[in-house]
């Protein structure tokens, strides 16, 4: 007994003899980020959309003759994104609050049947460029930064109305504009470097759009179809910043 209470007294005093001097050559733990400053990057991912159109006028797509048979259509889609931001951070403690401006190209379309002409008749919508301007509020802990935003929103639209019977075609692009809700996560890499996943819902609204028709009849069940659009899409991306300075 003795014994194992001399070794352990032993082993303890040379415990406590080599770990400051082990600890003191260990390098220290890297210093929590900074996300005061400038910063810009890219991002990659997906989207999906839900766009409600509405007919303004009678025209060659929604009537039988003299009667309105068809008003409103929808039209889901989903595609890719992908883009680029940049931005300010301010940071107030574990608070940080910035600015960031965003644009981002996307794939984003959908088609369907003409709800009422499903044999002769199909729509598409596409959503082209996508750009925001938005303010953001988050709260940093160690390396991490949780943050939502809100702001401004406005997206290239173009619909394509087609009846492949007579032919007959309408086609119009337009930009819409709407807001933009969301938030996300960022994790401090070394060097500036961060790594984040953001989630964005978008609403746009355009109230009235002229869809260009050169080959439209005219007269009784012709016309050039005049459309509003409400179209709602929400994104998913990873994102990889840079921040200057740090």
């Amino acid at each position: 007994m003795e014994k194992r209470f001399l070794a352990l007294a032993v082993g303890a005093a040379v415990l406590a003899s080599v770990t400051p001097s082990a600890a003191g050559g260990l390098p220290d733990s890297p210093p929590e980020p900074q996300w005061t400053g400038f910063y810009a990057g890219g991002q990659l991912g997906g989207a999906w959309s839900d766009a409600n159109w509405a007919y303004k006028n009678s025209n060659w797509f929604n009537t039988l003759g003299p009667e309105v048979v068809i008003r409103n259509f929808a039209i889901e889609g989903g595609g890719f994104v992908g883009g680029g931001q940049t931005g300010f951070n301010f940071q107030s403690g574990a608070w940080v609050f910035g600015v960031e401006g965003s644009v981002a190209a996307t794939d984003l379309d959908g088609s369907i049947r003409s709800p009422f002409f499903p044999e002769a008749d199909s729509y598409r919508a596409d959503v082209g460029w996508l750009a925001s301007v938005t303010g953001r509020i988050g709260y940093a802990w160690s390396r991490w930064l949780a943050y939502g935003k809100g702001g401004w929103a406005g997206a290239e639209i173009e619909l394509d109305l087609f009846d492949q019977v007579t032919p007959v075609r309408a086609k119009s692009g337009t930009w819409a504009d709407g807001y933009t809700l969301g938030g996300g996560a960022e994790y401090a890499l070394l060097n500036g470097f961060s790594l984040g996943v953001d989630y964005a819902y978008t609403d746009l609204d355009t109230d009235r759009l002229t869809v260009r028709c050169p080959t439209c009849p005219s007269g009784v069940g012709g016309g050039v179809p005049v459309v509003a659009g409400d179209i709602e899409f929400q994104s998913v991306t990873a994102r990889i910043n840079y921040r200057f300075g740090n």
